[in-house]
């Protein structure tokens, strides 16, 4: 379904599942997908007036319904059939503009054809049209998904595609002043980070341990401890962001060598049953994906 759309583009939908994580939704709907947008496409935030991505954000909150509890960012969320709609719509306007790849841009004005939903109501007050985006100049489509991408291969396609597209989005994961800790763990933001670090180090040696010996053994998970007595709060933003991508870098490269017949190899991890080697490095980006989810977080 996604075969068209850049990689911006992608990284807005992936936002926007986030949002409505945050949000207690059930399903993706057009709202969130504009929440997305909003922190995706730097072309949207610019054509804004001062403050109204936040205002649109505090629209929105107030617009739907207060969540029983908030949905964990590993459940699968579908889209609901408006955001469906604004996804086809955005190919239509790809295929008008006789453009190729699907961009933030086609995927606004599929929000605004939905003329009667929240999110192209806000757009349009916000002085943000159709017409006016279809006659902007083409703005250069820079992460257009490549004609022949190399196949992810070995038993963990799934895994190692959203484990590159978390990489994608590292560039986003910066260092701002006035950032608020972590809402659902027990660390500053840079410390989060160095958790990720620890984690990706300690999976790269069990990964290394499953491939050569028939059962892998391990203590335990990187303790909630060590960010804070290592000292990650003094390490170089920079370095520790290089650090994490270089980290899982290595890992994608050892999990495309991974035989068939090592994907069933039994993980035990601390006291816990033992666990096949597929279900552990899906554990580990599941992982991954909700404390990225929380730094990529502004507010």
């Amino acid at each position: 379904m996604f075969e068209r759309f850049t990689e911006p583009a992608r990284r807005t939908i992936f936002f926007a599942r986030y949002e409505a994580s945050l949000l207690g939704a059930r399903y993706i709907e057009t709202e969130h997908l504009l929440l997305g947008l909003l922190r995706e496409d730097q072309d949207l935030r610019r054509h804004l007036p001062s403050g109204k991505s936040d205002e649109i954000r505090k629209r929105i909150e107030e617009n739907v319904p207060q969540p029983i509890e908030r949905v964990s960012t590993s459940v699968d969320m579908p889209l609901s059939q408006d955001c469906r709609r604004v996804l086809i719509y955005a190919g239509e306007e790809s295929d008008a503009l006789r453009q190729r790849a699907i961009d933030c841009r086609h995927l606004t004005l599929g929000l605004l054809r939905l003329e009667n939903t929240l999110a192209a109501a806000l757009l349009r007050e916000c002085g943000i049209g159709s017409e006016t985006l279809r006659t902007a100049p083409s703005a250069p489509l820079s992460a257009a998904p490549p004609a022949a991408a190399k196949p992810a291969s070995g038993p963990f396609p799934d895994v190692i595609a959203r484990l590159s597209h978390l990489l994608s989005v590292a560039d986003q994961l910066i260092e701002l002043p006035g950032l608020r800790p972590l809402k659902r763990a027990p660390w500053t933001r840079k410390e989060a980070l160095g958790h990720l670090i620890d984690w990706a180090a300690a999976h790269q040696q069990w990964l290394a341990r499953a491939l050569t010996a028939k059962e892998l053994t391990a203590a335990g998970y990187p303790e909630d401890s060590w960010p804070a007595a290592q000292n990650y709060a003094e390490m170089s933003w920079m370095e520790a962001r290089t650090l994490w991508v270089s980290l899982n870098r290595l890992l994608v490269h050892v999990m495309e060598a991974v035989p068939q017949d090592k994907a069933d190899t039994p993980c035990r991890i601390g006291m816990a049953p033992p666990i096949p080697l597929r279900e552990l490095v899906d554990r580990y980006v599941v992982h991954c994906e909700d404390i990225v989810g929380q730094l990529l977080m502004r507010g």
